[in-house]
């Protein structure tokens, strides 16, 4: 079992990359040496979202298009089933190689670090909010290579 993450500023080396963004407490789950693994071979214009919370706690969704929506209607590229979360509640756009994320007029709210947003251009570690579902966005830049 790996330990937790150190609070923010802090970095750890456990046989792995470091993590070199802050991780927070208000994680539910913390990452696994399988999540570093993954978080490391990402490609240059992709991302990941880990899921740390909610019933697809530890789930991996990999955002490497355009365009990637988000809600509970079962045509969703990232289906999130509970009544929470809007049939299409976001997108996560790539734009100039960042993502974005943009609420679509859910009802309750697309959060970025516990802050609601509409459209909210995403770094390393920001935890995402949709419904009771809490994901934490990573690029490959986040591991520090030794």
């Amino acid at each position: 079992m790996t330990d937790p993450i150190p609070s923010a500023g802090e970095t750890t080396n456990i046989g792995l990359p470091a993590i070199s963004v802050p991780i927070t407490s208000s994680a539910d789950r913390p990452l696994s040496e399988q999540d570093f693994a993954t978080i490391s071979k990402l490609e240059d214009n992709s991302a990941l979202l880990i899921s740390t919370r909610g019933s697809s706690s530890g789930s991996r969704y990999l955002l490497d298009e355009d365009e990637i929506t988000v809600g509970r209607d079962t045509r969703a590229d990232i289906l999130l089933d509970d009544a929470t979360v809007s049939r299409q509640h976001a997108v996560f756009r790539r734009v100039d190689g960042k993502y974005v994320i943009e609420d679509v007029g859910s009802l309750n709210g697309t959060y970025v670090n516990m802050q609601r947003v509409d459209t909210q251009v995403l770094k390393n570690g920001d935890s995402i909010m949709i419904g009771k579902f809490r994901m934490v966005f990573f690029t490959k830049s986040a591991v520090i290579t030794q």
